[in-house]
């Protein structure tokens, strides 16, 4: 019934995404009348893979379903504040709908934390890494469609080149991550993979992934010989801290920085961090 871009503009139209394998990924807070304006009426009958009531959603990362906790009727979604479940193939459809519906995504871990099956920091670090890539082309298409004239043009300018920014570092984060937890035998074929080739049906983003792969190189410490740094929630508080500590100079040498989504980034690398995410033992039956 919606479709979320990735430069986040919402357009009313048919669903074409496959709706296989969704599951409830997290839930969110908001008015009926909310969603109302962002994605237009909920389905009213079984079609498009949703029940009635919910809503039908397409998004960069795949298909959402927007279903109430409680079931109701489809008119009954008034002004009061509900819970919805957000169910997707997989965590990637979380910052994108957190993000429409709330304007930030700095809150969605939160909103997922009663729902962690298969979920982990690296998959979420993971997920958050690939919206800001998104994010980023997007801005960047955006930012040529624009009036010149207009003052914020500088900033819209800039904009791609700050999420793309935010998206390697974060990137960085995860290969040490990722190469600390690698065993000899991975790492061996880590380091000798070739050259990855652009074009053909690989998308931009996994090659701009296996691009950074591949010059990924691992940086050896006395407390870890073999590279890379097994503690994620460390090394995006860190990531955080610094976000938060070059501010004054970044803003003093960059008139045109985006505040705004700075800011935002920040609470999202912090959150990432300080979120616990439970083992399987530890699931709420709040979505059984």
């Amino acid at each position: 019934m919606a479709r979320i871009h990735p430069d986040l503009t919402i357009d009313h139209v048919p669903c074409t995404t496959p709706a296989y394998g969704l599951m409830v990924v997290g839930h969110i807070h908001a008015r009926g009348t909310h969603l109302r304006d962002l994605f237009g009426e909920p389905a009213r009958s079984l079609a498009g893979g949703a029940e009635p009531g919910a809503w039908t959603l397409d998004s960069p990362a795949g298909r959402v379903n927007l279903a109430a906790r409680q079931l109701r009727t489809a008119l009954a979604c008034g002004d009061s504040s509900s819970c919805w479940l957000i169910l997707g193939a997989n965590d990637a459809v979380l910052p994108w709908i957190v993000k429409a519906v709330t304007g930030s995504t700095a809150s969605f871990v939160a909103g997922a934390q009663r729902h962690f099956t298969e979920s982990t920091l690296a998959t979420f670090t993971s997920t958050y890494t690939d919206y800001l890539f998104l994010r980023a082309a997007a801005a960047a298409a955006w930012s040529d469609r624009q009036d010149w004239n207009d003052p914020r043009y500088p900033m819209w300018r800039h904009r791609p080149a700050q999420l793309h920014t935010a998206a390697n570092a974060l990137l960085t984060v995860l290969h040490h991550y990722q190469w600390s937890q690698a065993t000899d035998t991975e790492r061996r074929a880590w380091a000798s993979m070739g050259r990855p080739v652009p074009g053909g049906s690989v998308s931009e983003l996994y090659h701009w992934r296996e691009k950074s792969r591949w010059l990924y190189s691992p940086i050896t410490t006395t407390r870890y010989p073999h590279g890379g740094d097994p503690d994620l929630a460390g090394m995006l508080l860190r990531l955080a801290d610094t976000c938060r500590g070059h501010r004054p100079l970044l803003i003093e040498r960059n008139p045109w920085l985006d505040l705004e989504l700075f800011d935002e980034h920040e609470k999202t690398l912090r959150n990432l961090a300080t979120t616990p995410i439970p083992g399987l033992d530890a699931l709420s039956p709040f979505t059984r």
